[in-house]
């Protein structure tokens, strides 16, 4: 297993080196002069070339591009003028923040969707079969930034049970004390218990409106494998040997069914990552996503790059992720 993770780790080499001329490229190729917004409207021309020699665009593509590459090897990711801050430090700040709402919104589609589809499956052309198509087509139907904005309407301005969308603690409050940036987890260590309440109530929506398209191909994927482990021989023979119920279905059906959502799983928490954009700026939620927005709207080079980088990172660990997984899930696969 070692040697087949060396050897992945190894062949991202090109794969990142590609990635990361793409993106140099295409920031380049925004609309807008970064200097000049940086210097402002009312500066003069030579401040603005004063700023645009210090940020290196002065030079040709080429050597910008060669000098990116040279900090990139050394960890240095470059230097964000809008926040004042290398971008490393920028996302490891933020980093954390999308990370939670990710894993919680995995979380909620998981045990929305896993069920859901070992139930449709079984109860195949019953109600609830036909309930779970409906929320794949929704799920399917439903931009994630649109379920964001009619979540916020319903529950905080219609219901007002929801705490506005300000970010992942009310204004005001002070964050928990934590090693990890995980709000829910270092208030919950700490024994913070208002902060783990309001941190909790910030992410339910977040959540929700992150992970509910990612029920829709869960779920169609879940009861398509289930129905397909349902008609084989060594299930027929497990029933036929009497076994029933929960032993049957949790032992045998669902975990020849897990391979198939353990890919999709992974598929879809890397786009999360990546597209969690419009989520966290409905929500103001201070992450990656918020923190590339931001950097796309001020034509922030260092930052799009920066965040393009760590998508690129993300997926491909992720699939490193799903074929270990799998392998350990089902015997049958073995890492080559």
């Amino acid at each position: 297993m070692l040697t087949y993770i060396a050897r992945r780790v190894i062949a991202l080499i090109p794969i990142l080196i590609g990635v990361t001329m793409v993106a140099f490229l295409v920031s380049r190729g925004l609309p807008g002069d970064p200097a000049r917004l940086y210097a402002g409207m009312q500066a003069s021309e030579l401040e603005v070339q004063a700023i645009r020699a210090s940020l290196g665009l002065d030079k040709p593509l080429y050597y910008q591009y060669w000098v990116y590459m040279q900090g990139l090897v050394q960890g240095d990711l470059g230097f964000s003028p809008r926040t004042g801050f290398p971008v490393a430090e920028d996302i490891r700040n933020r980093l954390p923040a999308t990370v939670e709402m990710v894993i919680f919104a995995l979380i909620f589609a998981l045990s929305v969707a896993l069920p859901l589809g070992v139930w449709a499956a079984v109860r195949r052309g019953k109600l609830i079969d036909r309930f779970s198509r409906f929320i794949s087509t929704l799920g399917v139907a439903v931009p994630d930034f649109w379920a964001a904005l009619i979540l916020v309407m319903i529950f905080f301005v219609f219901l007002d049970i929801a705490p506005p969308p300000v970010g992942r603690l009310d204004l005001g409050a002070v964050s928990p004390d934590g090693p990890t940036g995980f709000y829910i987890f270092d208030s919950l260590v700490r024994g913070q218990w208002a902060t783990f309440r309001n941190a909790l109530a910030h992410i339910i929506l977040p959540m929700v409106a992150l992970g509910f398209p990612a029920i829709a191909p869960i779920t169609r994927l879940t009861r398509n494998a289930t129905l397909s482990v349902l008609q084989s021989d060594y299930i027929a023979f497990g029933r036929a040997s009497g076994l029933r119920g929960a032993p049957l279905y949790l032992k045998y059906v669902l975990r020849n069914s897990l391979p198939g959502a353990i890919t999709m799983t992974g598929l879809i928490s890397g786009y999360m990552i990546g597209g969690a954009v419009l989520i966290e700026r409905v929500f103001s939620w201070p992450g990656v996503g918020l923190y590339a927005y931001n950097s796309l709207e001020r034509t922030d080079h260092a930052g799009i790059q920066g965040v393009v980088l760590l998508s690129a990172i993300t997926y491909l660990l992720v699939f490193l992720v799903v074929d270990l997984v799998q392998s350990i899930v089902d015997p049958r696969v073995r890492l080559k």
